[in-house]
């Protein structure tokens, strides 16, 4: 496993299995989270992001910095590949859209961002299906935004 991951500042194009042709992307900034590692949920950092098999790359033990990316993960950082599914993002962060709610959370590879029809994207806002307003459920529009999408239509910050 050293010899796949030992270095940080690596190429992020790799193979996720021997033999496969599945690219790895560095995520542009690094993302805090919980994930289930050997079972145990435990605190981790995702770095990197698998789209076609749905994997992340995180690291156990180590926070971002403010120098991010720029500088390396220190020597005592372990470094696990998880289903991006059970990666949930800490802390919570939620935008207010006219009166829904949306939760940035991991996104599948096959869901487009709604405001600018990107893909691929990863990591962006998801809606809640109920309203923050009213008590009519079936007004809530389920959609997904990539972060600088969420960010130009927020009209608050939660």
């Amino acid at each position: 496993m050293r010899r796949l991951f030992g270095r940080w500042g690596r190429d992020p194009g790799g193979s996720a299995r021997p033999g496969g042709t599945a690219e790895w992307q560095a995520l542009p900034h690094p993302v805090p989270g919980h994930s289930s590692i050997d079972g145990i949920p435990v605190p981790v950092v995702a770095v990197r992001r698998n789209g076609e098999t749905g994997q992340l790359e995180v690291v156990r033990g180590y926070h971002p910095t403010p120098e991010w990316p720029g500088v390396a993960a220190p020597r005592n950082s372990r470094r696990h590949i998880v289903p991006a599914s059970s990666f949930i993002p800490h802390p919570r962060r939620e935008v207010i859209i006219g009166n829904q709610g949306f939760f940035y959370s991991t996104v599948s590879n096959a869901v487009s961002c709604a405001g600018c029809g990107r893909d691929d994207i990863g990591f962006g806002f998801v809606s809640s299906e109920v309203p923050l307003v009213g008590d009519v459920r079936n007004t809530a529009d389920h959609s997904t935004l990539c972060e600088q999408c969420a960010g130009k239509r927020a009209t608050a910050v939660a």
